[in-house]
């Protein structure tokens, strides 16, 4: 093998790894700095014989954005992106004292956020079925026989960054009951 060539695959080898450092990096403090922020689920409750025991996540908050934008199952995914090309755009959320997200408006801007606001990145997604809003991932896997106890959750719980380049990124922590405890 020349010299050329092992030089080519080391540093491919390099920039491959350092995309991963970097991913991890931006998680780790999302997870460390972000705020938490309870999001409530819709039921929706598939199984999965290749990929194991997971929960699709639907939001009561993605629908309301999703009525917000109006759109259906008859329109293009062109039809609800926005001007700039980007599926991603924010919503702002009013926080409750028990820090839950409510509906407030959506924004391009993450300026302009009143007291207990938060800018929350979303996407879209299509099922087969439905188009749908999400926060960071739109399913939870779970260890195969403990569907259980995730069987009455209520809300995702979020970890969200406030500041920098990131924000607005969701980072799903796990699924909670009505008291509003991770569920373990």
């Amino acid at each position: 093998m020349s010299k050329l060539k092992l030089y080519i695959i080391s540093a491919n080898m390099l920039l491959v790894l350092g995309f991963f450092f970097f991913n991890i990096i931006k998680n780790e403090s999302i997870l460390n700095d972000g705020k938490t922020v309870l999001l409530e689920l819709r039921p929706v409750d598939p199984r999965s014989i290749m990929q194991g025991d997971y929960m699709a996540l639907r939001f009561s908050l993605g629908d309301q954005i999703g009525h917000r934008t109006r759109w259906d199952m008859t329109k293009d995914f062109e039809d609800i992106i926005s001007n700039d090309g980007e599926t991603g755009k924010y919503c702002v959320a009013r926080l409750d004292d028990n820090n839950v997200g409510h509906f407030v408006r959506l924004t391009d801007s993450v300026n302009g956020l009143h007291e207990n606001e938060i800018l929350l990145r979303y996407e879209t997604g299509k099922s087969t079925w439905e188009k749908y809003v999400y926060f960071g991932t739109d399913s939870y896997f779970f260890q195969e026989g403990t569907g259980d106890k995730y069987a009455h959750a209520r809300y995702g719980m979020f970890k969200v960054a406030t500041k920098g380049g990131l924000i607005g990124s969701c980072n799903l922590v796990g699924l909670c009951g009505e008291d509003k405890q991770l569920i373990k």
